[in-house]
């Protein structure tokens, strides 16, 4: 190659590289932070947690579901699931189910929901609360939720589904969230690469 042409050549090689790089570290980038809010809720074993306090100095994968739901929470919590059995037992790490159908979604509910899709609840809260203050934390977390009509069966039970965004928060042990991802189409494989990075800041 010419003298020239490796003159040219050579500094764009660099800057392609260090584009990788910081395209690389810009996934992980802080995109906002928990440090001003406080939620208090109670987890499937009845236990109160607050939120995110109670779970301080651990990186959490947060996903936002409801035991209801016909289609994409099953998918969410699968992933998620695909995720916890990648990672080895980490006791700075835990998974968050947070519902947003909290009239039906009781302590009792969640862990029942647990147990028919064999989480290891070791490391996984399921969280539900008062509404008020789940609609404060899912304002905070950016997820949108509008509810259908409801409509009662003969012995008068509501039934009614949820629209909601699909989406899971990787939140690092600074209580900063660090990344978001399609909850229903999430590579684990990613997932994973990107939670062992924060366990190790």
């Amino acid at each position: 190659m010419p003298d020239f042409m490796a003159t040219i050549f050579r500094p764009l090689a660099i800057l392609t590289t260090l584009l990788l790089i910081i395209t690389g570290c810009d996934r992980l980038a802080v995109q906002d932070n928990l440090d001003d809010v406080e939620y208090e809720l109670v987890d499937q074993f009845g236990d109160p947690v607050n939120f995110p306090r109670s779970f301080e100095g651990k990186v959490m994968l947060v996903g936002y579901v409801y035991t209801h739901c016909p289609d994409i929470c099953p998918m969410i919590t699968y992933n998620m699931r695909d995720v916890q059995r990648e990672i080895d037992k980490n006791d700075d790490f835990l998974l968050v189910s947070v519902s947003f159908d909290p009239d039906r979604d009781t302590p009792e509910v969640l862990y029942t929901y647990a147990e028919n899709y064999r989480l290891d609840q070791d490391n996984w809260r399921l969280l539900t609360g008062e509404r008020s203050e789940i609609e404060a934390m899912l304002e905070k977390l950016r997820i949108s939720t509008v509810k259908t009509p409801t409509r009662f069966t003969d012995d008068n039970t509501p039934i009614y589904f949820i629209d909601h965004t699909d989406k899971i928060t990787l939140i690092d042990k600074y209580g900063q969230i660090r990344r978001t991802y399609l909850g229903s189409e999430v590579n684990s494989k990613e997932v994973v690469e990107d939670v062992r990075a924060l366990l190790k800041e």
